[in-house]
């Protein structure tokens, strides 16, 4: 820190039995030790009161996260939130869907897009690609076997 050698130690050593004289060395060696002693204290304790301070600053804040969790643990509503999906599905896929096709609950013939001519088979709607077929969807949950028996 300083880098005083013993050499230096040495000079000032001189330099203070010759300025203080031997008799009153032994109470300036005193004084000094005591004045280092009170330096030390106060630099504990300033130190100490510095780190209490940021502990308590932590702990503000690990209460303010743990005030955040809880609050939105307390603002939780899993059927709100589900709920929520569904429209936001719903309203993605009217996006998507084509504007030509038959809204949901509507049959071709209501929506002006094929007129039944007499003599013909009934008009069939179109398929909408994105919507999966009703055969296609009990495909997937059946093995094929029972598809044939249908």
């Amino acid at each position: 820190m300083f880098d005083i050698g013993w050499t230096e130690l040495m000079v000032i050593a001189c330099v203070a039995i010759i300025v203080v004289g031997p008799k009153d060395l032994p109470r300036m060696l005193r004084t000094l030790g005591q004045t280092i002693g009170k330096m030390r204290r106060l630099s504990r304790e300033f130190q100490s009161t510095f780190n209490d301070a940021l502990r308590e600053a932590e702990k503000q804040a690990d209460i303010a996260d743990m005030k955040k969790q809880v609050e939105d643990a307390a603002n939780f509503d899993p059927l709100g939130d589900i709920k929520k999906s569904i429209k936001d599905e719903a309203s993605s896929r009217t996006a998507v869907k084509d504007p030509k096709a038959p809204a949901a609950g509507e049959t071709a013939g209501e929506t002006g897009e094929a007129e039944r001519v007499p003599g013909e088979d009934p008009p069939v709607a179109k398929k909408d690609p994105a919507a999966p077929a009703a055969h296609e969807s009990a495909s997937a949950d059946k093995p094929a076997t029972e598809d044939v028996k249908a």
